[in-house]
């Protein structure tokens, strides 16, 4: 069993459920995708198991609608990376600087660029901007999505009903009146079919792309 091997094994055993996958796209490589409550948990486990253990940085990526965290270390050769993914509306990530000393600095760095609050953070002062900034952080993308103003609508309602256009009660009644059906022979009107298509929707992760939140039944950024 190679390093990377062992290192994604054991952290299987430790995390159960929190590892989401894992892949290594080359030698001396490895990415490990966590739940992001489970990030002190992992980081615990490889500081106790590999006493070569080193911390190299942490890098964010902003998608737009989420953010996502990789800490990078170095064990015996190898660099291993944590990756885990947040919303923006939650907007915090646990610190892991008081596991890792090293990781003060550029956890009060990406909080600046970003915006972002690491919980318990020793020393949660500014790195980077003044103690009087107020304007946007210089790395934040705005929550905007990939679709334009003019398409939120149709997409929500078409994920909300399977219908661009939504069948007001009017419509419904003027078309009982003519004799047709109230709702026209759409995914909504068959228990089967919404469910199916609902099925469809996150299979190809249509919700994901344009973010669409399914217990609010809107999108995230309107």
């Amino acid at each position: 069993m190679t390093l990377e091997e062992n290192v994604i094994e054991y952290l299987r055993q430790e995390l159960g459920a929190d590892l989401i996958d894992s892949a290594i796209p080359r030698e001396k490589r490895c990415f490990i995708w966590i739940k992001p409550e489970a990030l002190r948990k992992a980081v615990s486990a490889l500081k106790c198991r590999y006493k070569t253990l080193r911390f190299m940085t942490l890098s964010t990526v902003d998608h737009g609608l989420d953010f996502e965290f990789l800490h990078h270390f170095h064990i015996d050769g190898a660099v291993v990376t944590l990756r885990c993914k947040k919303s923006k509306e939650d907007n915090t990530l646990e610190s892991i600087a008081d596991l890792i000393p090293a990781a003060n600095f550029i956890e009060r760095e990406i909080s600046d660029l970003f915006g972002i609050k690491f919980i318990n953070h020793p020393k949660p002062r500014h790195l980077i901007l003044t103690k009087e900034w107020s304007g946007d952080r210089p790395l934040r993308k705005p929550m905007e999505g990939i679709l334009p103003p003019q398409a939120r609508g149709p997409a929500e309602n078409l994920i909300s009903t399977s219908c661009v256009i939504p069948i007001s009660s009017l419509i419904q009644r003027r078309r009982k009146a003519s004799g047709l059906p109230p709702m026209p022979p759409i995914a909504l009107t068959d228990d089967k079919a919404f469910k199916e298509f609902h099925e469809l929707i996150k299979d190809t992760g249509f919700d994901e792309k344009v973010g669409y939140d399914w217990e609010r039944r809107r999108l995230r950024y309107r």
